[in-house]
């Protein structure tokens, strides 16, 4: 019998089991689905409960993890109307920017990991690579609220980076019959509407429906034209019955914006910073980036009783992007010559996933406790095929850039006549496909009242082919597969020791497969390290108010460093699991509400990561020692509070203003040199640190009564001028500007 076989089994066991305990808890009375942690309609800056630290719905003050809720209330506040805006709003989060495309990072690591409504996904930077991105994340018109974990999921998700996990969960259908238009102009010629459209579709509501739309463009103040972008879903979900309730839903979306993955240079070639205007960009008018995706989910869940929900989930996602490019790869300092670039990347992938698994509760020595299991299964299919030709531009600078240099797009069907535009000329396809199945058990454990251990283990499998044909070198294919498993622990312990608080501490471990080969062409052995974190979280004003203080450390070795002595002597690159990194800090948050009328949102985030070990082998390299700096593109310290306050006026109507800061302390990039005797950092290629900077932005709203609303958001209040996060910026290249001071003015309406 296989794994997955033996996996279901258990799990049918240990239903049987349960139910047969708690039968006689009587026959069961209409359950009908209520998300009691949504936030839509609220007008909250908190939520109740979430599950994507463990899996169990658990209340903020119950999980023994740092975990953050960006509510509606607070995207409609600051119209944040895509993933990566709101993120930019969550405490403890970095978003960095890598050849044009944002990755999220938490504690010194990467996210590397979303789920949608506990589905998990691998972000396609982590499965493709840096110019693979077949996906975009969809828009946020259709989520509820984005949940946060810092840290490691050890419960819910694997073979990952330990930066976190990120939970999008979808909007769901209502009973009761609701619409919803907007409508919004904005800098830079952005506009927005979305429309909203829910109720039940029989004359008890247990059959009920929900269709979203979006339409709109995000404006640049780059020399570039904007994103465009459109969405569309529906939903229906229906109660079978008293016990029973299924939803199924479709998401389809495309865009349209364009791709620059170099940015613009920094330094002169005097050494003289070149304080670019904003707007300038040194990419062709054809540079394109194009995404489209399907998205097909169903739930199904099944009350055996009171103590007992046993519960399926299928989704399916189907991407595609077409990534184009032609201009400039920046600026070499002596002699002053760079490459003027054709590249275009197709990617595809296709995702499935499956999981199903079962919550119960149970009596034992006098106290009710939890019990939880479930299986996921899942496959990833991404195909990519890329096209490059760069041709060399001697004593090209960033003031005799012309874009008539590259403004006609080839014929990328034309291999013979692309290649004759420069000198290094490529044709790669590569083919990934990713297995994965993961088996999840474990309790939450009442001592008491007042005592809670949450004990768990996860059982996860993967399996990893690829494929790499360079059709420049007659076909030439390199296969390589990847097959791990390991079991995974995860401890926690709360102890409330007072009405409205709580200490605790939770462990777990880390473990990610890595595709990085040794000089015997053999796979390094996996990633592996832990995750600990201690803390105190309090409820105030009856739960309105959620607070966070916790202690974290992360730790994480056999990281692939060069075998620099095999490179010297071949000339190839392969690689040692010899490196090391430790990563610690301090969290503080505060989200919900002080007064029915007053609410926050934010923390302030310490973090530090050093080299455990040299991660180098040459003797002459003052890069990556002990002691210095593993993620200097990251802030030391991160302040993001958001505030509001609502003036009541007549009748219905009130004034609600809002205002708040985003800070961090300086930044420079992954190359910055340590010199381990004088302990200073000589920055590379003379590249000037990121200076810290806050940005402060506000918002205001009318309501004029229940029905219609305006709200006018402005960010970056004071126009600072800095640049996005990044870990290879460079004199020359992979320097993007932060967005200017601009607003925008939505006029809301609902029913």
């Amino acid at each position: 019998m296989n794994a997955q076989c033996k996996f279901v089994g258990l799990s049918m066991c240990l239903a049987c089991s349960l139910y047969a305990v708690d039968a006689n808890l009587g026959e069961v009375t209409a359950y009908g689905k209520t998300d009691i942690s949504a936030t839509e309609g609220t007008g909250s800056y908190t939520t109740q409960n979430m599950n994507t630290a463990t899996g169990l719905d658990l209340t903020i003050r119950e999980t023994p993890q740092t975990v953050t809720i960006i509510p509606d209330q607070l995207v409609k506040d600051l119209n944040l109307n895509d993933v990566d805006k709101a993120l930019s709003y969550a405490p403890g989060i970095t978003t960095t920017s890598r050849f044009g495309m944002n990755l999220p990072m938490s504690r010194g690591f990467n996210i590397d990991n979303i789920q949608e409504d506990g589905m998990q996904s691998t972000t396609a930077l982590a499965a493709q690579g840096l110019y693979g991105q077949s996906k975009e994340h969809t828009d946020m018109a259709f989520y509820d609220r984005v949940e946060v974990l810092c840290g490691v999921a050890g419960l819910t998700q694997s073979n990952g980076e330990p930066g976190g996990t990120i939970n999008l969960a979808r909007k769901r259908p209502q009973k009761t019959f609701g619409a919803n238009l907007s409508l919004g102009i904005g800098s830079w010629d952005t506009y927005r509407s979305v429309a909203d459209v829910t109720g039940g579709l029989n004359s008890d509501g247990s059959v009920r429906g929900r269709v979203i739309g979006a339409l709109g463009k995000d404006g640049s103040f780059r020399d570039i034209k904007g994103n465009k972008r459109g969405a569309v879903s529906a939903m229906i979900e229906t109660d079978i019955g008293d016990s029973t309730n299924a939803l199924a839903g479709i998401i389809y979306q495309k865009s349209r914006g364009v791709y620059d993955p170099f940015g613009v240079p920094v330094v002169g070639k005097n050494g003289e910073e070149l304080n670019l205007n904003r707007k300038t960009t040194f990419i062709s008018d054809w540079s394109r980036a194009i995404y489209e995706k399907y998205n097909l989910f169903l739930d199904l869940e099944h009350y055996f009783n009171d103590s007992i929900k046993a519960y399926a989930k299928f989704n399916y996602t189907d991407s595609k992007s077409t990534l184009k490019f032609g201009g400039w790869h920046g600026v070499n300092r002596d002699p002053i010559t760079r490459y003027i670039g054709y590249d275009r990347y197709d990617n595809a992938s296709k995702e499935f996933s499956f999981k199903t698994g079962i919550d119960a509760n149970y009596d034992l020595f006098g106290q009710n406790h939890d019990f939880f299991t479930s299986i996921t299964m899942s496959r990833e299919t991404f195909t990519q095929h890329d096209r490059d030709v760069f041709t060399g531009a001697a004593n090209l600078t960033y003031n005799t850039f012309n874009k008539g240099l590259i403004n006609n797009e080839p014929n990328w069907g034309d291999m013979t006549a692309l290649c004759a535009l420069g000198t290094n000329c490529y044709n790669l396809h590569y083919n990934t496909k990713i297995y994965q199945q993961m088996f999840t058990i474990g309790t939450r454990y009442n001592f008491s009242d007042d005592w809670h251990l949450l004990l768990g283990a996860r059982y996860s499998w993967l399996k990893r082919n690829s494929t790499t044909d360079n059709y420049r070198r007659g076909t030439h294919t390199v296969t390589q597969e990847v097959k791990k498993h390991k079991l995974t622990p995860y401890i926690g312990l709360t102890w409330d020791f007072a009405r409205d608080h709580s200490l605790y501490a939770s462990y777990t471990e880390i473990y990610k497969p890595q595709t990085a080969t040794d000089r015997n062409d053999e796979i390094l052995k996996p990633i592996v390290g832990y995750n600990a974190e201690i803390g105190l979280k309090s409820e105030f004003f009856d739960g309105a108010l959620n607070t966070t203080v916790a202690l974290f450390q992360i730790e994480q070795e056999n990281r692939a460093i060069q075998d620099y002595e095999y490179y010297v002597a071949t000339n190839k690159n392969r690689s040692v699991a010899e490196g090391k990194v430790r990563s610690r800090g301090l969290d503080i948050e505060a989200n919900g509400a002080i007064t029915d009328r007053w609410k926050i949102f934010g923390g302030y985030t310490y973090n530090k990561s050093e080299y455990m070990k040299d991660e180098t082998h040459n003797p002459t390299s003052v890069d990556y020692r002990k002691g210095a700096n593993a993620k200097p593109w990251i802030p030391k310290h991160i302040v993001k509070v958001y505030t509001s306050y609502e003036l009541p006026l007549v009748a219905q109507q009130k004034l609600v203003f809002g205002t708040g800061v985003r800070y961090q302390t300086k930044t420079n990039n992954m190359y910055s040199r340590y010199n381990i005797t004088t302990g200073a950092y000589y920055p590379a290629n003379d590249i000037p640190d990121q200076k810290a900077y806050a940005l402060w932005d506000a918002n205001i709203a009318y309501y004029y009564d229940k029905h219609f609303n305006v709200n006018l958001s402005v960010k970056n209040i004071t126009d600072e001028k800095y640049f996005i996060n990044q870990n290879n910026r460079v004199a020359g290249q992979n320097n993007f500007y932060g967005e200017p001071r601009n607003f925008m003015v939505t006029f809301n309406y609902a029913y």
